[in-house]
């Protein structure tokens, strides 16, 4: 058998035959020319010289690799007839979408040994090889209107590949509000919403019910971390260690200093990190147009609920401790600096704890506000928040007084409590606002449901997966209705809730999908944003258009397992957090619209590393306040190619053996090419990248992991990103660069 060879060879694409030469029997396919044989069966002289064209065809290699895998199996170079059964001949796959021919229209063909020649593949207009102009016009074409917006943005961001820009919406290269929508529309949005908000509370008959408790009480609801966090921060050649207790904030300038103990006294700060003393599973910000101060909600459990626990005896194995339990919701105030010409900057005042929601019904797994902002009724908005007994619950969130101290409220009945009721052990598994009345659902069953808050009542559901959903996205605010969905396992799955029975359309490869919190909507590019669907592990973050949503694009790749993934609101960069505890950002809308030979950047935001205390009688030197571990936090990378290390690898060793070539042809060398020979540099280049492979399947300590990342999609503030590591820090980061 041939040696099969992937590298190095000129792609095949749905035009082009495909070889497949590791098949133990041969695979009748039809002609590439032939007309379409299973509603029309052909005449018996027309059917034998198909047969002899095909014939002709196998024997005559398109290119020099395939000349040189054929020269040693390829039995029909002399024109003799070999048989099928003795000696395999290789055949091709003559087009994405066929299938095999046969005899009659009553024949029933053979099933194929090679499932990918027939079963989950794409045959739509788009293609994988489009590229710049051709994919642009096809994605959001053929309206001149539409390719000229995503034109005008492509060129507006074309300056900045990693980080998005500090400059107003008015500016050339600003960022902008979404041109997909009317101008008006947010403002005509908060009408709506303040309009429902009173019509809510005039006519519902179970407004929602909260008492407040005292600051002793309300901290023991509080998950408690059991000791500080010592914490190496600053430039990489000069950190300094700083001890971090539940609750503390600091405000970090540039350089990651704290601005108190900061070489430049005048150096401004970039952000804040703060310890919340448990493990973040969820944040989000509050939706705002005229408060300045911004709101952050995390959703966060103790670190105890993930720790491996021994079955006791004659306890229950399949009961979850954790649905049970009391849980909370804290919310952050993080006060700006007063806006210039330029968007908002963090100021030096220190984030600080506003409110915490307490509540019984188990530890809070997700959080999403409404994407609607109701400050003019004097509430930071609705909080759908997911807990442990498989409920989903709308909470309305109050102001708090400014200058006031943390308020503790405990709810004991929310706005609207959601979830199917009526069949056994179907639990609510993910959420996502589909506009201000409006949510979506995903289920232990694999259904999809849609709901109206008030009055409450499921107005669709529809059986999409037959597993567990792990995640759900809403297209809002330009298509609402347009809601893709991941399961445990399956296909990635894209459903239009407005024509459920028949608008339906997946990525034709099965996937198994653990980690939630990596799926997000991209207004600017109208498209959605995900570990790319694949049966193989792998750490790729996919582009998938809605209109062509079962063909994906890949955008970046990380150096481990994608754990958490973020989009821009009003700019399409995008944040990648990984396993090993690395923050990647990136121009997605430059990637997409790549050129052939353009050289594009990523840059590593930061790298997070946790290492816990192994031996607690180290503690005893200092009892007053116990250490639960160190965290080091680096930062100041350079930009790095945008590519997948595969793919650099690959292109190594093209331009070594080019090279090598190049040599021989010249006559500098003589003789076969040494295996192992080449520069330093080449040797330390390929070195680095063997690096890069080997750290794919690399674990880490399971607190180093980054678990969610937001973008805030407030206008004015729509370069600061939260960043929630498993260790229990929260950095939140001003990344507008100029």
């Amino acid at each position: 058998m041939a040696r099969r060879t992937t590298r190095g060879i000129k792609k095949s694409y749905v035009e082009a035959p495909i070889v497949f030469d590791d098949e133990d029997e041969p695979i009748p396919v039809t002609s590439k020319d032939s007309d379409d044989e299973d509603f029309t069966a052909p005449e018996p002289a027309q059917e034998e010289e198909d047969d002899k064209d095909e014939e002709a065809d196998m024997a005559d290699p398109t290119s020099e690799e395939d000349e040189a895998e054929d020269d040693e199996d390829d039995g029909d170079a002399d024109g003799k007839k070999n048989d099928a059964s003795s000696h395999p001949k290789k055949h091709r796959n003559t087009g994405a979408g066929m299938i095999q021919s046969r005899k009659g229209f009553h024949d029933i063909p053979h099933y194929p040994l090679e499932t990918r020649i027939v079963t989950r593949v794409y045959a739509g207009p788009l293609r994988r090889y489009a590229r710049y102009s051709a994919l642009r016009d096809s994605m959001y074409g053929p309206e001149y209107n539409r390719i000229k917006i995503i034109w005008d943005l492509e060129i507006r961001w074309a300056e900045f590949p990693a980080l998005p820009p500090r400059y107003l919406p008015h500016e050339p290269q600003g960022i902008c509000p979404s041109p997909w929508l009317a101008p008006a529309f947010e403002r005509t949005q908060e009408q709506n919403a303040a309009r429902w908000y009173n019509n809510y509370y005039a006519k519902s008959p179970k407004v929602q019910q909260c008492h407040l408790l005292s600051s002793h009480e309300g901290e023991h609801l509080i998950p408690q971390a059991g000791g500080d966090l010592v914490t190496f921060i600053g430039p990489w050649d000069r950190q300094g260690e700083f001890r971090f207790a539940q609750g503390q904030s600091l405000t970090i300038t540039a350089s990651g200093l704290p601005t108190s103990t900061s070489e430049d006294q005048d150096e401004r700060s970039t952000g804040w990190m703060l310890d919340i003393g448990s493990i973040p599973l969820a944040m989000g910000w509050a939706p705002s147009l005229v408060n300045a101060k911004q709101v952050l909600a995390i959703a966060s459990i103790p670190f105890a609920d993930q720790e491996p626990r021994r079955q006791e005896d004659g306890a229950d194995k399949h009961q979850d401790p954790s649905a049970m339990a009391e849980g909370c919701v804290q919310l952050w105030e993080f006060t700006p600096k007063e806006a210039g010409k330029t968007l908002a900057r963090p100021s030096t005042t220190p984030a600080r704890l506003i409110r915490t929601l307490c509540f019984s019904w188990g530890r809070p797994k997700r959080l999403q506000w409404c994407p609607v902002p109701f400050e003019s009724v004097g509430s930071y908005g609705l909080l759908a928040i997911l807990t442990g007994d498989g409920k989903a619950r709308v909470i309305d969130v109050k102001k708090a007084e400014d200058g006031s101290a943390p308020v503790y409220e405990w709810v004991q009945s929310p706005v609207v409590t959601l979830g199917i009721d009526d069949d056994y052990n179907n639990k609510v598994t993910c959420l996502s606002w589909v506009n201000i009345n409006r949510i979506a659902l995903g289920h232990s069953d694999g259904s999809v449901t849609l709901w109206s808050i008030f009055p409450r009542k499921m107005l669709q559901r529809v059986g999409v997966h037959t597993t567990y959903v792990i995640d759900i996205c809403s297209a809002y605010p330009s298509n609402p209705y347009l809601v893709a969905s991941i399961p445990v396992g399956g296909c990635a799955t894209l459903t239009d809730l407005s024509q459920p029975s028949s608008e339906l359309t997946y990525f034709p490869v099965p996937a198994i999908s653990f980690q939630p919190n990596m799926l997000c909507w991209n207004e600017s590019m109208q498209g959605f944003m995900a570990l790319y669907p694949s049966s193989t592990p792998n750490t790729t973050i996919a582009f998938l258009h809605h209109r062509f949503f079962c063909q994906a694009r890949s955008i970046c790749t990380g150096p481990n397992t994608i754990t958490c993934i973020s989009a821009g609101a009003t700019h399409p960069f995008v944040l990648a957090g990984c396993a090993d505890g690395s923050l990647f950002s990136c121009n997605a809308l430059q990637k997409l619209f790549k050129q052939k030979g353009e050289p594009l950047q990523k840059i590593k935001v930061m790298e997070h590393e946790y290492r816990p205390i192994r031996r607690p009688e180290l503690q005893e030197k200092d009892s007053s306040r116990p250490v639960r571990g160190a965290v080091r936090i680096l930062q100041g990378f350079l930009p790095e190619p945008n590519d997948d290390p595969r793919t650099e690898k690959r292109k190594e060793l093209d331009r070594k053996k080019k090279l090598e070539r190049m040599k021989t042809a010249s006559g500098k060398k003589k003789g076969r090419p040494r295996k192992n020979g080449g520069t330093v540099e080449d040797l330390d280049r390929e070195a680095e990248l063997d690096d890069k492979l080997a750290s794919r399947v690399v674990t880490h300590e399971p607190l180093t992991r980054l678990t969610t990342i937001v973008w805030n999609p407030n206008m004015q503030y729509s370069c600061w990103a939260a960043c929630a590591m498993a260790s229990g820090i929260i950095k939140v980061m001003d990344l507008g660069v100029q």
